[in-house]
């Protein structure tokens, strides 16, 4: 079925991804709000899915009709499980989440084992799926199949886009590196999650030798970690989100549906004095208008954080 008007927006967890397709009047539509949905774009190289999910709104009118839908980030959005899970680790506690929510789950690679994980309703399941994807490293998103998936940032791009070619501006902004570390301050001294206390927080906080918090020190509350490796991989992790988001850029380019969050982007032949290189996409919007044309705008950070902190990761990782 084709549309007069069509805008998807996508981007990392604890978002979700939406469409609205505007359709003509006279178009025969049997859908009913709640059905399933597959949004697809040509951008030139063919029909690419773009969005798997469901209808959510269906609005009527003498000129036309517009459809408008999510996919399975909002069902993440919407659950408010009451979950306690022991001696899991993140992955299963996500995938137990994403079941519970009606979401389908792909690839959950994360490394953080638990003691204890409470999925208290003061959070959605999506901002859980997050919070525990960032204590491992790890970005979580919808893919272009409805599921959801969990992974370390790629290490290489996995998309080249050229100056001159795809895209049509391009704007940076850089802020000064940061200067504070982060710590996420863990509850206990177990060595292991599968230690008898490690189900037992007490007052002495992990890691043991975090920085006293102040101006160049933030503490950072996270009672689900009780061992000292996951606390400094947790305190590392938090100050590379932190420098990532120091540099960020935004692009405009011809249609290109194949784009999507959690992805590391490189762009190729910009004009000197404009960095290209290895950006982790957080936001996407795809736009068809018939005065407007097909256009893709999306959003990143710099997806190699590294480079930004100078000697403040090895100043973490010393007092770790």
């Amino acid at each position: 079925m084709h549309a007069s008007d069509v805008l998807v927006t996508l981007g990392l967890l604890p978002g979700a991804g939406s469409f609205r397709a505007s359709l003509p009047a006279g178009t025969e539509f049997d859908a009913a709000p709640g059905d399933d949905a597959v949004l697809r774009l040509d951008g030139g190289d063919g029909a690419e899915v773009v969005l798997t999910g469901t209808i959510g709104v269906l609005r009527r009118g003498l000129l036309g009709m517009d459809a408008t839908g999510s996919d399975a980030g909002a069902l993440l959005g919407r659950a408010r499980s009451a979950g306690t899970f022991e001696q899991q680790d993140a992955a299963k506690v996500i995938r137990s989440l994403a079941s519970d929510a009606g979401a389908g789950t792909g690839t959950i690679d994360i490394d953080l084992p638990l003691a204890v994980f409470v999925a208290h309703q003061g959070r959605t399941s999506a901002e859980h799926v997050a919070s525990l994807a960032a204590l491992g490293g790890c970005i979580a998103f919808i893919d272009a199949d409805g599921a959801l998936n969990v992974r370390p940032v790629p290490e290489r791009p996995e998309m080249a886009l050229r100056y001159g070619r795809e895209i049509l501006s391009y704007q940076t902004m850089s802020l000064p590196a940061p200067e504070v570390q982060q710590f996420m301050i863990g509850n206990g001294t177990a060595g292991s999650v599968q230690a008898p206390d490690a189900l037992h927080p007490n007052f002495e906080r992990l890691p043991g030798s975090a920085a006293t918090p102040g101006p160049s020190a933030r503490w950072r509350p996270a009672p689900v970690i009780r061992t000292a490796s996951d606390a400094s991989n947790a305190s590392e992790a938090a100050t590379q989100s932190a420098a990532a988001a120091t540099r960020t850029v935004r692009v405009n380019c011809f249609l290109l549906p194949a784009l999507r969050p959690g992805m590391v982007v490189q762009v190729q032949d910009l004009p000197s004095g404009l960095s290209g290189d290895g950006w982790l996409v957080t936001r996407v919007r795809h736009r068809m208008h018939p005065d407007l044309g097909a256009t893709t705008v999306f959003e990143g950070v710099a997806a190699d954080a590294g480079s930004l902190l100078g000697g403040l990761l090895s100043a973490l990782g010393g007092l770790l």
